[in-house]
């Protein structure tokens, strides 16, 4: 990846969204909602839905085909398709009710990723043989966002399941430590503020992270925004090696400028910065493209702190390219998920989004989304 990337495109449009149900789950874990409140991620494929919530231990696989979301996007009007589905317990925690004390102990799952048995038979790597009949129906990860809790510990841990051939969770959980990765990144110079990594997507021969920056450095200054580049087939032959993932398998950094987003708060307009929430390689994309989503929360210590001023989705081409910004025509939505799919018939991406209402007690929505090509 190239260091850095200063245009900034003019924000498109507004985007609308449809909404597809909620995530209520049918085998809620003992002290969980049957619901899954504050989906962080989210990947789709082959019929099969998976979301996880970043203060919650589970992550939960739904059924939704391909069909009935085409016909929704058609249609252009909110529908109720999206099915209970399964959960599944990721960590023995059960965290309490109290929003202060929840964020306080919380993993914070904030990325979460699908990778399927073709993207193992791509890599050019000595070890895809040996991934392969580890992971010969592909494998899900969701990782922790490498930043401090309140108790001052790092937030770094990666959780695996294996898949079977039909998609479905399989077996039990396995935790890989990602804290000489994130340890190395805090440190970096590209790095500035605190570690916040709540995206990560399968590109190619690479597993790229996003970094949001949405806190201020000891400067005084925002952090960058970044995606970060690992080399997919050494993370993945580190997930049965060391159970660790670290500098070795870091590539490059590229940052980006996503621009800001206007709030008003007590008669006043203020430009509220948007980083990156997650982001997502575009399925079948004949361009290669990469979509992520943004939103914009008023700093800590700001007249407009922890305000949301809104979403978007914003498009980055084959060579690094920020194209465009679509902000969300619903401002109170804060995106935090993203799946993304190249429809050929009209040249689209097709997007699925899940937000977080910041509010255990609330389901999280699904919804969809069409940016025209």
């Amino acid at each position: 990846m190239a260091a850095s990337d200063p245009a900034v495109p003019s924000l498109e449009p507004a985007l609308p969204v449809i909404r597809l149900g909620e995530h209520r789950i049918t085998n809620p874990p003992p002290g969980e909602p049957p619901f899954l409140s504050a989906a962080s991620g989210t990947a789709w494929s082959d019929g099969r839905l998976y979301s996880v919530g970043d203060d919650q231990a589970s992550v939960a696989e739904f059924t939704l085909e391909q069909a009935p979301v085409l016909e929704a996007l058609r249609g252009g009007v909110d529908v109720e398709i999206l099915q209970p589905g399964l959960a599944e317990r990721i960590i023995p925690d059960v965290l309490p009710l109290d929003p202060s004390e929840r964020a306080t102990m919380k993993a914070d799952f904030e990325a979460l990723t699908v990778v399927l048995r073709r993207d193992i038979e791509a890599l050019e790597h000595p070890a895809r043989e040996e991934i392969l009949r580890r992971f010969p129906s592909g494998l899900l990860m969701m990782s922790g966002s490498g930043g401090m809790s309140w108790r001052g510990v790092r937030r770094s841990t990666c959780v695996v399941y294996s898949l079977d051939a039909q998609g479905h969770i399989s077996g039990l959980p396995a935790k890989i430590s990602l804290e000489a990765l994130h340890e190395s990144l805090q440190a970096c110079d590209e790095v500035n503020g605190d570690l916040n990594i709540e995206g990560m997507a399968v590109y190619g021969q690479s597993l790229i992270l996003s970094q949001r920056g949405n806190s201020i450095d000891d400067d005084g200054q925002p952090a960058k925004n970044l995606l970060i580049d690992l080399d997919l087939g050494e993370v993945l032959e580190s997930l049965y090696t060391d159970l660790s993932v670290g500098a070795l398998e870091l590539q490059g950094t590229r940052e980006y400028d996503l621009g800001s987003l206007p709030v008003e708060q007590d008669g006043e307009t203020h430009q509220v910065k948007i980083d990156f929430t997650d982001l997502d390689a575009v399925t079948g994309d004949p361009h290669g493209r990469l979509v992520f989503t943004a939103a914009g929360e008023g700093p800590d210590g700001s007249p407009v702190q922890n305000v949301i001023a809104g979403s978007a989705v914003g498009v980055i081409s084959a060579d690094g390219e920020l194209l465009s910004i679509t902000p969300l025509a619903d401002r109170s939505i804060k995106l935090e998920g993203i799946d993304a799919r190249y429809n050929p018939t009209l040249g689209s991406i097709d997007l699925l989004l899940v937000s977080d209402a910041d509010d255990p007690e609330i389901p999280a929505p699904l919804f969809a989304a069409r940016l025209e090509g």
